[in-house]
């Protein structure tokens, strides 16, 4: 024990000595880091005067966003305003004013918002920085200003639009009206629309009131205004037929009745307006587009030669509204609606003519007065039971012009028609080009037919390419065609096509635009006709020819065998023989006999050298010995994602050269695979997904069959051949929101018609890319674009793109917007009769190439056209002359004009006024 307390204390005294003299001294400061923050003392803010909130806006009505005014003293651009403890944008006006925008998100809180005015510490002057006292921020209420329109129609065909003007509006907002809520659609805190449903705007005598309201915490309420919902009196406009004839009072010697109802044209009609006849309600509906009604005739409408009084009548709280009365004339003799054409050329040859009427007399019972000059019965016939009739005009009756009268006349008590005035003039129309066929070719490709599609085409239109005129066939009145020498493919650039008609009338139609790309296509193989017609046939001793059926092919494509180069010629596919690669291309390649006696599979490419072009995907031709089995499937060719035409997967395979042996057993890509009952088999879904080549082969009785393949095609790069329109005038849009349809003409747009896939190709027009609809039953191409995106001359490109499903981009089309505008063409008025005194005459205008700015001109009246909606033909217009137009009876001249650039006056159709 002794021992152990010594060791104890020998240690003790050497680890003294080791430490020395520094135990009986203070441990020495760490050295400072420059970093570590040196504790200070607390300096509480300092209290900034009151504040107060002045003018309170909404300044973003999409986002909420509010302007407030913040006002006291002593504020500095160090100044940030807070609101519940958020920091918001601060702007300093002076010191004495700050403008703060506070976000919606903010403002969500249940609880009253709390504004304050911050100095941040270590501003100078604050080193504790500063505070203010807390100021209540209130919502602006909303106020509503006016409302437009303030009266509206009872019983709408559609929600109608109000525009709703205030201050303070903010998106959520709803409009409150008659007891329901529809959403208010904001572009500014100052204004908004907002659509009522037919159903809101029921007839009632009383005036209706309307607020807005925004529902939150709390709800935020305008004082409402006052919307007035009425029953206008409805206005008859027009009928159709515009006459009709007593066929009744002749006991059936008139013939039939040609309708059994009229339509009716009017305004602010009403779901329950209904026609009267004599003051007599009719059996009415009310048509799809809302502007017509269709009355049933009575029984007795046609016993007796006399003039009914039309009305309209609606029914409202301050009792029936009833329109003016409009004529409607029975009449005893035949009544002759329109004629079509209005006019024909001089010197016409096999000239038809479109007469509409009633009362005509039973078939075979009436004759035509031309010029008052009986035609022979043979000339004129009833095409249909409802009153279209078809007169050829012998062509002696044109070799002069002028104005000739047309009348119906009745053979069993002579009694004819008002004349209608056909004119046979020496004029020309201005011609028209709408489209060329082909569109898009490549450097090299082969020359041949250029079709020009439009109208108003003469025997004398000659077709001009860059300025020369080429030799013309005139396959129509809307088809030309002409030849492409080797000059206009053999560089690349645009060529500008148009159609000249010479004098008196003619002129030059807009230019079309033919591309001629440097870049060549792809060729693609999609089938090999070897001298037996099939992709197998045996080997022999002579030369053979082949031919190949794809796209894409040009005279520079080359057949290539196994990478070797063969004779080649290039063949014309179509009839007629289309200039370029046309829908179908065809190559014929010589095989000589040194590569013909050679069994088994030979890859087989097509070969077009650049610019562009490349080498085709291989397609295999099976030379056999003659001996064995073969095999032919169908299809041969799928789409990636097909299942073939039953959508199963079935493959049908037919056999040749088995005698009277089954199929035992069947390979694909070396894998047995079931034989199903009617010469079928199944691919799986993996094989009908993925692209790539199926090597199909068989046994029968022992022996296996030559190979054939099944080929699975990925997207391919798509082929545009043409484009219609390919010109359109600036400024062609009837509305803001019109849409011009456009057609595309090529190959490879989709997938095949097997195929399970939804196609996503789309049309590039210039920056834009639109869908492309498929047009059945064709595999061509349809998009619209909104006008307002072509407006503006300049040439834009248009391609297809499939890029989307693993595809490639077409070489473009070229669109030409061009400044001028087209010559119109009036080619039918309905009615060509007016009645004399009638309040107001509704004319519907058919014709071509018509402007916005055309004019419709009748007399001294100049009027605006009005495209019809859904109306079968697009180029059918309606127009509303005053009851001033048909005052007077006489025969009126109308024609259309448009002004310049380009345009014209059209020729004229003369309507009577009895």
């Amino acid at each position: 024990m002794r021992q152990a307390w010594m060791r104890l204390g020998l240690c003790l005294l050497g680890a003294l000595c080791a430490c020395g003299p520094g135990l009986s001294q203070p441990p020495p400061l760490p050295p400072e880091n420059p970093d570590t923050e040196v504790p200070q003392p607390h300096i509480p803010p300092v209290m900034l005067p009151p504040i107060s909130v002045g003018e309170v806006a909404v300044v973003d009505a999409i986002f909420a966003e509010l302007s407030v005014q913040v006002l006291g003293s002593g504020f500095s651009s160090r100044c940030v305003a807070y609101l519940d403890n958020q920091a918001l944008q601060t702007r300093f006006v002076s010191g004495t004013e700050l403008r703060v925008t506070i976000p919606r998100m903010l403002r969500a809180q249940p609880t009253p918002s709390l504004l304050e005015v911050r100095i941040p510490p270590s501003t100078p002057g604050f080193p504790g920085g500063a505070r203010s006292p807390f100021a209540r921020v209130i919502d602006p209420t909303p106020i509503l200003f006016a409302l437009h329109p303030r009266t509206l129609e009872s019983e709408p065909s559609e929600p109608v639009r109000v525009i709703v003007s205030g201050e303070n509006l903010v998106n959520g907002s709803e409009v409150v009206f008659r007891g329901g809520r529809y959403p208010l659609v904001l572009t500014t805190p100052f204004e908004g629309t907002v659509e009522l449903p037919p159903a809101a705007l029921g007839a009632t005598p009383e005036q209706t009131l309307l607020h807005v309201e925004l529902r939150g915490r709390p709800d935020l309420t305008t004082a409402a205004l006052p919307l007035t919902v009425s029953s206008p009196t409805p206005t008859l406009i027009g009928v159709w037929p515009p006459s009709l004839n007593a066929v009744d009072l002749h006991q059936g010697k008139a013939g039939p009745a040609k309708t059994d109802a009229l339509l009716v044209r009017g305004a602010h009609l009403r779901a329950n307006t209904v026609v009267k006849w004599n003051g007599r309600p009719l059996v009415t509906t009310r048509q799809a587009d809302g502007k017509h009604l269709r009355a049933e005739l009575p029984l007795e409408a046609r016993q007796e030669a006399t003039t009914i009084s039309l009305t309209l009548e609606s029914p409202s709280a301050q009792g029936p509204m009833t329109s003016a009365s409009h004529p409607l004339p029975v009449r005893t003799a035949p009544v002759l609606y329109s004629l079509s054409p209005p006019w024909v050329r001089v010197r016409s040859t096999n000239t038809s003519l479109e007469l509409r009427g009633e009362g005509f007399g039973e078939r075979g019972q009436q004759t035509v007065l031309w010029n008052g000059t009986p035609l022979g019965p043979e000339s004129f016939s009833e095409r249909t039971d409802a009153g279209v009739w078809t007169l050829q005009v012998p062509d002696a009756l044109l070799t002069q012009p002028g104005v000739i009268s047309l009348q119906v006349k009745r053979t069993f008590d002579g009694a004819e028609s008002t004349p209608l005035f056909v004119q046979v003039v020496e004029e020309s129309p201005a011609p028209f080009a709408s489209s060329l066929e082909p569109s898009v070719l490549a450097v090299g490709d082969a020359p041949g037919e250029l079709h020009i599609e439009g109208d108003s085409f003469t025997a004398q239109s000659v077709v001009l390419v860059d300025g020369e005129a080429r030799p013309t066939r005139v396959l129509s009145a809307s088809k030309l065609s002409t030849d492409l020498i080797p000059w206009d493919v053999e560089r690349a650039g645009v060529r500008t096509v148009t159609v000249r008609t010479p004098a008196p009338g003619g002129g030059t139609s807009l230019p079309l635009l033919l591309a001629v790309h440097v870049q060549r296509p792809m060729p693609s193989i999609e089938a090999i006709q070897g001298p037996e017609g099939g992709e197998t046939f045996p080997v022999r001793e002579a030369p053979v020819r082949i031919k190949l059926l794809g796209q894409g092919f040009s005279p520079v494509s080359v057949v290539r065998w196994d990478g070797q180069a063969l004779p080649t010629q290039w063949r014309c596919a179509s009839t007629p023989c289309m200039a370029g690669a046309g829908e179908r291309s065809l190559l014929e390649a010589d095989i000589p006999a040194e590569l013909a006696r050679t069994r088994g599979a030979v890859r087989v490419t097509v070969f077009t050298p650049g610019p562009g072009g490349g080498e085709s995907r291989a397609r295999s031709l099976v030379l056999t010995s003659g001996l064995e089995p073969t095999l032919s499937l169908q299809p041969g060719n799928l789409d990636v994602g097909a299942s073939s035409a039953t959508r199963d997967g079935v493959v049908r395979f037919t056999l040749a050269n088995t005698g009277e042996s089954a199929l035992s057993s069947l390979f694909v890509n070396g894998v047995e695979r079931p034989i199903l009952g009617g010469n079928t088999f199944l691919l799986s879904p993996a094989e009908r997904n993925t692209e790539g080549i199926l090597e199909v082969h068989g046994y029968v009785a022992g022996r296996k069959s030559a190979p054939v393949y099944l080929y699975i095609h990925a997207a391919r790069i798509p082929r545009l051949l043409a484009l219609s329109p390919g010109v359109l005038s600036q400024g062609a849009a009837w509305t803001r929101n019109a849409q011009q349809d456009f057609q595309l003409q090529g190959q490879d747009f989709f997938w095949a018609p097997e195929s399970e896939r939804a196609s996503r190709a789309t049309v590039g027009l210039g920056p834009y890319s639109l869908p492309l609809r498929q047009s059945p039953p064709s595999s061509d191409g349809r998009f619209s674009a909104y006008l307002l995106t072509v407006d503006g001359p300049g040439v834009r490109d248009v391609t297809v793109s499939r890029i989307a499903e693993g595809g490639g981009v077409s070489p473009a089309a070229l669109l030409n917007v061009v400044s001028e505008r087209p010559a119109p063409l009036l080619t039918k008025l309905e009615p060509m009769t007016a009645t004399v005194g009638a309040p107001l005459l509704k004319l519907r205008v058919h014709g071509k190439r018509f402007h916005p700015s055309s004019l419709l001109h009748w007399k001294g009246l100049k009027m605006s056209l009005e495209p019809v909606a859904g109306a079968h033909d697009a180029d059918v217009f309606e127009v509303d002359l005053p009851a001033s137009a048909v005052a007077e009876p006489g025969v009126v001249e109308v024609t259309i004009e448009t002004p310049p650039p380009g345009g014209g006056t059209s020729l004229p159709i003369r309507v009577v006024v009895e």
